[in-house]
């Protein structure tokens, strides 16, 4: 297969909005306090996979096999943290690691295409979310090199997927702030406000209908506001300002939200308004800059974690069997946990 080109087919896709916000302004919608939007198609729990057998790679395991990484942004802590991961297991292992970072800039996949297969990896780990139509970046692989994805499926070429099970995830943090609201509140509250992206349509789903499976088998689900594409800060500060505009006077608001940018976004906006006694947040991933709210502010009830930095103990063992020709499963997860003041201590020790 030909190296890609400049004028490589790969099209620029959505642009992700972990970071990006001006895309995704004019999307965000917040209704009513008590308006429901339109509501998430109930989804069955996921059935179990089969248990993750890796758990970091053999000193020299992979000495002499060059392996390439497409990195979906290392600006974004939670990508940051499983690129390091990545590079330590493949340092422990001895294996040249050959990365580019697409910078959540779809123009830049081509290129990073281009530099691996110009390389001559013998494995490719493809951590590229929604950038670019995964099906047109696997007709830029180099032929016969197996592909790993990260997070987000790329078919038909990846062999395997690393990641979290975002339903399970939805589902451990909805119940723990519903135990929360029933011990508090006794399950009286004023709002339910729902933050959630349009980017990463189907991650975002999960997540979020696991919150509501979680939380109302606990409590019921009152005063819905769900707000669309609210998946970064600045975003979530505008929107959850635009709610406690909808909310005067309400002292017991519950914020979910599909990743710990909109989570801290909120508590933002709570406290320049002057009412973070008001808002209560709850987020997805326990990337670091939510960890030391977790542990400093009562307001950041928790966050389902995803162990980021445990992602590179998966991904570049499962990547040396693939180069090796062994069989691979083809889910690998990373098992999710609640992570809230009374767990990151032993979870993450200071």
């Amino acid at each position: 297969m030909p190296n890609p080109r400049p004028s490589s087919p790969i099209r620029a896709g959505r642009v992700v909005a972990l970071l990006v916000a001006a895309a995704l302004v004019a999307a965000a919608c917040v209704p009513q306090p008590g308006g429901q939007a339109s509501p998430t198609p109930t989804l069955a729990p996921t059935p179990s996979p089969s248990a993750n057998p890796y758990d970091g790679v053999a000193e020299g395991a992979g000495g002499g096999i060059k392996l390439g990484y497409v990195s979906y942004g290392d600006l974004v802590p939670f990508v940051f943290q499983i690129s390091e991961g990545i590079r330590a297991q493949a340092s422990l292992a001895k294996a040249e690691l050959v990365e580019c970072d697409a910078k959540l800039d779809a123009n830049r996949v081509a290129g990073c295409m281009q530099q691996l297969s110009e390389a001559g990896v013998q494995g490719i780990i493809q951590f590229q979310g929604t950038l670019v139509d995964p099906a047109a970046v696997c007709a830029e692989a180099p032929a016969d090199v197996p592909v790993l994805a990260v997070e987000f499926a790329q078919d038909p070429c990846a062999k395997a997927l690393a990641g979290a099970d975002d339903l399970r995830a939805g589902q451990i943090g909805g119940r723990a702030v519903g135990e929360w609201v029933k011990e508090r509140w006794s399950c009286t509250y004023d709002a339910y406000v729902s933050f959630e992206s349009t980017a990463a349509a189907e991650k975002s789903q999960k997540r979020m209908e696991g919150y509501r499976q979680g939380f109302s088998a606990v409590c019921p689900i009152m005063g819905v506001q769900v707000g669309r594409a609210i998946d970064t800060t600045p975003l979530a500060t505008t929107a959850m300002t635009d709610v406690l505009a909808t909310l005067p006077g309400k002292s017991k608001i519950i914020v979910v939200a599909v990743n710990g940018d909109a989570a801290r976004g909120a508590l933002a906006a709570a406290k320049a308004a002057g009412r973070e006694g008001d808002v209560w947040v709850s987020g997805q991933g326990g990337d670091e800059p939510s960890r030391a709210l977790i542990r400093t502010d009562e307001h950041y009830l928790g966050d389902a974690a995803y162990f980021p930095e445990r992602y590179g103990a998966t991904i570049v063992p499962a990547m040396l069997d693939l180069v090796a020709g062994k069989a691979v499963q083809p889910q690998l997860l990373i098992e999710p946990a609640w992570l809230d003041a009374t767990t990151i201590g032993e979870i993450y020790p200071e």
